[in-house]
């Protein structure tokens, strides 16, 4: 019977979110679209709650000040990525070994219901169907929001609600064909890739210390000298050397057997574990490379902006021209530029008292607004340090300070309308 497969991986960085966004929604103009997606496949990809495919990022914080989250601190996890799957024969497949279209099945719909009954419907921020790679696998994205409107990952994702999922998660599978793996096994989905690997190096390794070797040369023996009182020296010499090389081969094999039975010995050990991890092993190749082998392209990008920023710092002031930072920092200013855009036609959308008003609206999304000289306002975004003046801006495709004027009118007319109307109540 085929596994139920569940994963989840921790959206930490804005950097992470955009990875996951321009891998998810196959952006070709991101830098973490992935390469072995069949352009070709028979049946689409579909998002059912991200319509726009806006960044996750951008998702996330609006979930996140939605439910009124008080305290969040600057490392917080922000969000989670859940991959559900299964292992692939668990799949009907046409008799090209192609996988029938899930996107309007009842296992789609089961696995979205499953997420939104477990963390709450609109806690739930993004649910793709890829179906481009071999197996059929959703990504879905999420704000680990608890019962008591705090963020914490760590709650809802330790050890042993882990192991929780995975059983819930197989439970409402079952109708589907799927069970759980075993619990409690040693088998963890990091070892499984290193496991495999080891195994086939093995494999190769037993090959070649086994396969026949080419004759040993014949050892030729010097001419015995002419004077016959040296020839006991000469046999002496010569059953020294000859024993010596006798020797050397012996030994050459003595350590090539040692290290054949050490192989076998540790494939014994583990065959066990190789059969337990078997068909997890085989779930799709997408599944394996694209997001828990690493989206490498993501990885990349993320080791740059968590892990490297000292040896970029150096670098730069080392005169280097940084062209592949150069690249991604403008890609993440654009993306910016985009939700900063969002945020202002949302907001002025929304009653706006005065500046002050609309300022402390922007703020509390993330962005400072500072005016550098008159009639000259510079928004930045807190998180990521990307300054835009608004020459930059064209909420609504118009300058912002006619739109801005034009929302407090109307919220005073608003204002005094309502005023109006209860003044006129009380006087009745």
């Amino acid at each position: 019977m085929p596994y139920a497969v569940i994963r989840v991986a921790k959206i930490k960085t804005h950097a992470h979110a955009l990875a996951a966004t321009g891998h998810n929604y196959r952006q070709a103009q991101h830098p973490h679209a992935i390469t072995n997606a069949d352009r070709e496949a028979p049946h689409p990809n579909r998002e059912y709650i991200n319509h726009a495919q806006k960044d996750y990022w951008s998702l996330l914080e609006a979930r996140i000040q939605e439910a009124g989250v008080k305290r969040i601190r600057s490392d917080s996890v922000r969000g989670m990525e859940v991959i559900l799957t299964g292992s692939p024969e668990g799949f009907v497949r046409g008799q090209d070994g192609r996988a029938a279209d899930y996107s309007k099945s009842k296992w789609a719909g089961d696995n979205l219901r499953f997420l939104q009954e477990k963390f709450g419907a609109k806690n739930i921020v993004s649910f793709t169907l890829h179906q481009d790679e071999k197996t059929p696998h959703i990504h879905a994205v999420l704000a680990p929001i608890t019962d008591k409107n705090t963020l914490s990952a760590d709650q809802l994702f330790n050890p042993k609600s882990l192991r929780q999922l995975q059983t819930e998660y197989a439970q409402a599978m079952g109708s589907h064909g799927f069970e759980r793996g075993i619990e409690h096994s040693q088998a963890k989905h990091d070892p499984m890739q290193r496991l495999y690997g080891l195994e086939a190096q093995h494999a190769q390794r037993v090959a070649e210390l086994t396969k026949p070797s080419t004759q040993a040369p014949a050892i030729q023996l010097s001419d015995p000298p002419t004077a016959p009182w040296k020839h006991s020296e000469w046999k002496s010499t010569e059953e020294a050397r000859i024993n010596a090389e006798v020797a050397r081969q012996v030994e050459a094999a003595r350590v090539q057997l040692v290290e054949v039975a050490k192989l076998a010995q540790t494939n014994t050990a583990a065959a066990e574990q190789v059969r337990v991890l078997q068909k997890q092993l085989s779930t799709s190749e997408g599944l394996k490379q694209g997001n828990f082998t690493g989206l490498q392209e993501a990885a990349k990008q993320v080791e740059v902006s968590d892990q490297t920023f000292d040896k970029m710092a150096v670098r730069y002031a080392q005169g280097e021209d940084l062209a592949d930072l150069r690249e991604f920092g403008a890609t993440v200013r654009e993306q910016e530029r985009a939700a900063l855009t969002r945020v202002l036609e949302q907001t002025l959308a929304k009653p706006v008292k005065d500046g002050a008003d609309f300022v402390a609206k922007l703020q509390a999304a993330g962005y400072q607004a500072q005016a550098i000289e008159p009639g000259k306002v510079v928004f930045t975004h807190e998180q990521t340090g990307a300054k835009f003046p608004t020459t930059e801006i064209r909420p609504n495709g118009q300058a912002i300070g006619p739109q801005l004027t034009a929302a407090v009118e109307r919220t005073t007319q608003q204002e005094q309308s309502r005023g109006q109307r209860r003044g006129g109540g009380i006087g009745m």
